[in-house]
């Protein structure tokens, strides 16, 4: 029996085949009642929009769009005073009191930006000398860490009250946090990138006034670090590490104290840790690939010989019919008492949406479950029901203060016939026929339905010669597929209608996706997301019809935004790039134009003089006085039907050849004359001598 041949395949289990890793925890948080949770993700174009979640609703509460086109570094949620005031009517009528509103702190490159959920708008701005690295905020304070300092904000977050500088072995700090330990006048603050290290910082006179050594936590770098509350053994925090799918718990037992391992939540599964939630009994870890590890808080620590949990159980959210892995961006645990062991887990669906689910680690008896599967629809649609669990998440809200007139050459629908609402947007045919009032439940009489009206239908012809619905829906779900079929219609007619009909505050949104459809390949909604190539001419030529139809039709409304010249200098260097070649290819295709033109010429001159020479040779040279070659120009068609004048460019070697030939012949008819008319002399000389001889010998003989 031949023995079997070894077969080939991965020497460790497979890792879970997720799409794509979810957005960092460093742009994202929950607010300290763990209600809302907001995240800045990247929408269409270089920019990353903010959208804050109720999770309760699960929907999206207000948004906000990074200015500029920059990218967030990292938020956190805080809470300042309140401008609204209210009045307490029990035993003090005529006092105030202010309310605390929770707000975010956003940190970009240059500036962080102080922004209200609640209002929808940005509440203050600070300017940044340095990029923001990492951010931590709590009932104390809210600190920000650049690569050499630690700036403290003020209690009403309107200014940068202290700014502390690192000491020397301290450097770029990826994650900060800041101890229980610590009080209203003293911070003990952890920072940390390889290693940890915990700093006092004196508020008052705002200089550091310990530092304990580094601790070396991880080969890769901390993204995150958790405090816990307060034990008998001293103070602990949870270390999550790139790359490290093991979270570390280490634990001081006095601030001034050394840092020291305590203990170790080792996972079983090979993908990195992401993030953690923590519940009064219980940990979750979320690893890169979407699957959660959720091990039991351990009650006693051991400092000296620190214990380690690999004996997790696990929770799958799932979707589709296939089951495949969902990817969850960020977990939680319910904030009502009640149900202390429900864990929400929050899934990146299509468009940049985020939909929360819920997981009951507990049986009803009690004890914690082994495994816990989450199903889910693979297309979340819009529930006619009206359901808590699957709201229709509310993505845009068209600002009321643009009012546009309809143009008087449009008489099909107007713009204010549109839908400025995802609500209308992402309804199918279905749905909207059955929103409308005709179509309401109407009484049925043995089975057949009771006359009613028939349904009005749109006066005038249904226009077909734009896509201004189409356009409208994809650019409020961020649709990238449907986009992209938009963009590839070249007619300018159907261009033109479409932007003129389609709401006015879309034409930024409009400009910027094309921006970005111009600098990406063209098998980017596709697999592999065609890097390195570009689009094709008429794509291209397509995409900067639209761009000329936007500027054109809103050039208006354009001008009146302040950040336009930042989106026209990002197409402006785009085409600058795309014609960084053409002048040396120009210049190039010149040049070749040149010298295949002088090799022409100079083959038809040497294919004349040969044919003259050869003509000289045959047959003798006739010369008439009186005639003269140059009225004969040889004229010849080139290979395109055009006629060169051949003789015209070669005008002055013709004329001197010419010239010298006609000078050699009439010298040798000058000599030819002269020998004539010697040769003519001598022979009369002769004649005569021989006529005198004869004479002279007849004379003798008579």
């Amino acid at each position: 029996m031949p023995s079997k041949q070894p077969v080939a395949g991965p020497s460790r289990p497979k890792l879970s085949t997720a799409t794509q890793a979810p957005p960092p925890p460093s742009v994202s948080g929950f607010n300290s009642s763990r209600t809302q949770c907001a995240m800045a993700l990247p929408v269409l174009g270089s920019a990353d929009k903010v959208t804050v979640w109720d999770i309760t609703n699960n929907r999206v509460v207000s948004e906000w769009q990074v200015e500029g086109a920059a990218k967030v570094a990292t938020l956190c949620w805080a809470s300042t005073p309140s401008p609204t005031r209210r009045r307490k009517r029990k035993n003090k009528a005529n006092e105030s009191h202010v309310i605390d509103e929770e707000v975010l702190v956003i940190a970009t490159q240059n500036e962080a930006v102080i922004f209200s959920p609640s209002r929808s708008e940005v509440v203050q701005r600070l300017s940044l000398s340095t990029p923001v690295t990492a951010a931590w905020s709590d009932d104390r304070r809210v600190l920000l860490s650049t690569v050499s300092s630690l700036l403290v904000l003020s209690p009403d977050l309107s200014s940068i009250s202290s700014t502390i500088p690192f000491s020397s072995g301290i450097a770029s700090p990826t994650a900060v946090a800041i101890l229980p330990s610590s009080s209203r006048t003293t911070l003990h603050v952890l920072v940390a990138n390889t290693s940890i290290s915990c700093i006092h910082v004196d508020l008052e006179s705002a200089q550091v006034t310990h530092t304990s050594s580094p601790l070396p936590a991880s080969t890769s770098t901390v993204s995150s670090i958790l405090p816990l509350p307060f034990s008998p053994v001293g103070y602990s925090f949870l270390v999550v590490s790139e790359d490290d799918r093991i979270v570390s718990q280490y634990t001081l037992k006095t601030p001034t104290a050394p840092l020291k391992l305590s203990y170790r939540f080792a996972s079983p599964i090979l993908s990195p840790a992401h993030s953690v939630a923590l519940s009064p009994t219980y940990l979750s870890v979320l690893h890169s690939s979407g699957e959660i590890s959720v091990f039991p808080v351990p009650t006693e620590l051991d400092l000296v010989r620190p214990k380690s949990d690999s004996n997790p159980s696990s929770v799958k959210v799932v979707e589709g019919k296939d089951e495949r892995q969902a990817r969850v961006c960020r977990l939680t645990f319910a904030p009502d008492s009640e149900t202390p062991s429900t864990l929400l887990c929050g899934r990146l669906t299509g468009g940049g949406r985020v939909t929360w689910h819920r997981a009951v680690l507990e049986h009803p008896e009690g004890g914690l479950k082994k495994l816990v599967t989450v199903k889910c629809e693979a297309q979340d649609l819009v529930n006619v029901n009206g359901s808590v669990n699957n709201i229709a998440p509310h993505r845009f809200a068209a600002p009321t203060g643009v009012v546009e007139a309809p143009p008087d050459d449009i008489e099909d629908e107007t713009s204010a016939r549109l839908p400025n609402d995802v609500h209308v947007a992402d309804l199918s045919l279905g749905e909207r026929l059955l929103a409308l009032p005709d179509a309401a439940a109407a009484p049925i009489v043995n089975g057949d339905a009771a006359p009613t009206k028939a349904i009005s239908a749109p006066v005038g012809p249904v226009n077909a010669s734009s896509l201004t619905r189409l356009l409208v829906q994809a650019l409020h779900t961020s649709d990238p597929a449907l986009l992209a079929m938009c963009l590839a219609h070249r007619n300018p007619t159907l261009i033109r209608n479409t932007i003129r009909k389609m709401p006015a505050q879309l034409a930024l949104p409009l400009l910027k996706a094309c921006v970005e459809r111009l600098g990406q390949g063209k098998g980017a909604n596709k697999r592999g997301g065609g890097r390195g190539v570009s689009q094709s001419e008429q794509q291209a030529r397509g995409t900067v019809e639209w761009v000329k139809g936007v500027l054109v039709e809103r050039g208006a409304l354009l001008m009146t935004m302040p950040s336009l010249p930042i989106h026209l200098a990002a197409l402006s260097q785009l085409l600058s790039a795309r014609l960084q070649l053409y002048q040396p290819l120009l210049s190039l295709s010149g040049r070749l134009d040149l010298a295949l033109t002088q090799i022409t010429m100079r083959r038809l001159a040497t294919q004349q003089g040969q044919g003259h020479i050869g003509g000289d040779a045959n047959e003798a040279v006739r010369y008439v006085e009186g005639e003269s070659d140059e009225d004969e120009i040889p004229i010849e068609a080139s290979h395109d039907d055009e006629v060169e004048n051949i003789g015209i460019l070669m005008n002055g070697t013709a004329n001197a050849q010419d010239d010298q030939e006609s000078d050699e012949e009439e010298e040798d008819d000058s000599d030819d004359d002269v020998l004539t008319s010697d040769s003519e002399d001598g022979r009369s000389e002769v004649v005569e001598g021989v006529e005198e001889s004869d004479e002279e010998g007849l004379s003798e003989e008579d």
